[in-house]
């Protein structure tokens, strides 16, 4: 079955628990566990434990205060600076108001991060230290500095801290009371058409959709190249099936894409397909990728996501996945959770073979974190 977790199990076996059946799917089909065990979560804690749309920094940000810094751990492809960045401009902390420090850790680099946080705790300034772990001797004077301005310094003083995730538990090196104190946040790249559909829309508001001319053809350009922008970026997870090399695609090229969707739409009469395809396939998101077959590919999904017969609803996606018509944003999102078919390689133009690889190494790390857990004996 291609989605054995879905199915009834036969005779008695059907009165068993819900963990009973995971233990078996575990022994029959290891490559499954990822699915059945969010599956699992969901009926036990509630849905809102396997929402993958992104927090708000925003609301996290009003938890902070003088002896509360925000520790970001970072993974591939996320950059928080920029939410800091956003939410510092809305306060009136930048660069160009000098009250906006931002030090990237390395060699020499902890007296200046040193002389930030005690000018940032005295005036009210907020500071960035980003990379923490590549400096681990350092992390112990850190810490006493944290907790010295944690009392009687300036109200509004912040203190933003990044570092990678170590790869196993003798490599964890950030001292626990910088832990402790924090508010720890984690903004992984989503997993699954569903979510990266959703994020991919998440750059853009009601307003975006509302400021073309012609908001018919440029709400369903725009929701096609949210679609392929999630198809590029989910098919490295397949690895050479999905992407011979590896390619750094980024919300930056979608946004940008956007963009130049709009200039075109607003300067020609007709919608100048041709143009569209081949600034996006060959430049906008083209321009990272070295291999000609994966240009090739990439060229071949904007051939099937953007064409004229978008436009007359004729129009599918992936299979049973239509373009939707005209709405507004938030319908567009309810039409993603309605519509779109359960997670499958079909929704990337692959064989369902295609993700038992990836998704078995993923279920072997997901238990080997898990068995890290247990308390040591």
């Amino acid at each position: 079955s291609e989605c054995p977790e879905k199915e009834k199990l036969p005779q008695e076996w059907k009165n068993k628990t819900a963990l009973q059946r995971l233990c078996m799917l575990r022994a029959m089909r290891p490559d499954r566990m990822t699915y059945a065990l969010r599956d699992f979560v969901e009926e036990k804690l509630g849905s809102k434990y396997v929402v993958g749309r992104a927090l708000d920094f925003a609301t996290s940000f009003e938890e902070s205060g003088p002896a509360t810094p925000m520790f970001f751990i970072l993974s591939p492809g996320v950059d928080p600076l920029k939410d800091v960045e956003s939410q510092g401009r809305k306060l009136g902390y930048t660069f160009n108001n000098q009250n906006f420090h931002n030090v990237s850790l390395g060699q020499g680099q902890e007296v200046v991060a040193e002389a930030a946080l005690d000018l940032a705790a005295k005036k009210g300034h907020w500071v960035i230290l980003q990379n923490i772990h590549l400096v681990a001797k350092w992390l112990s004077t850190l810490e006493k500095k944290l907790e010295e301005h944690s009392e009687n310094s300036h109200p509004e003083f912040r203190v933003f801290m990044s570092a990678e995730p170590a790869p196993s538990p003798e490599g964890h090196i950030i001292p626990q009371g910088i832990l402790e104190n924090s508010i720890k946040i984690t903004n992984e790249p989503p997993t699954g058409m569903h979510a990266n559909l959703h994020k991919a829309l998440d750059n853009f508001t009601q307003d975006t959709l509302e400021m073309c001319s012609r908001e018919t053809e440029f709400k369903s350009i725009l929701f096609a190249l949210c679609y392929f922008h999630a198809v590029v970026a989910e098919r490295r997870k397949f690895g050479p099936q999905g992407w011979n090399r590896s390619y750094p695609f980024n919300t930056g090229d979608l946004t940008i894409s956007v963009n130049v969707l709009y200039n075109f739409l607003e300067a020609n009469a007709k919608v100048p397909y041709d143009d569209l395809r081949y600034l996006f396939g060959e430049i906008m998101y083209g321009g990272h990728i070295t291999d000609d077959w994966d240009r090739r590919l990439c060229r071949t999904y904007l051939g099937e996501v953007i064409r004229p017969e978008m436009l007359e609803g004729e129009l599918s996606l992936a299979p049973g996945f239509p373009l939707p018509g005209n709405m507004d944003y938030n319908g567009y999102h309810q039409y993603i959770d309605a519509e779109l078919p359960p997670e499958s390689p079909y929704l990337y133009g692959l064989h369902p073979n295609a993700e038992i690889g990836f998704l078995t190494q993923t279920s072997e790390k997901l238990f080997r974190t898990v068995l890290e857990l247990q308390p040591r004996r």
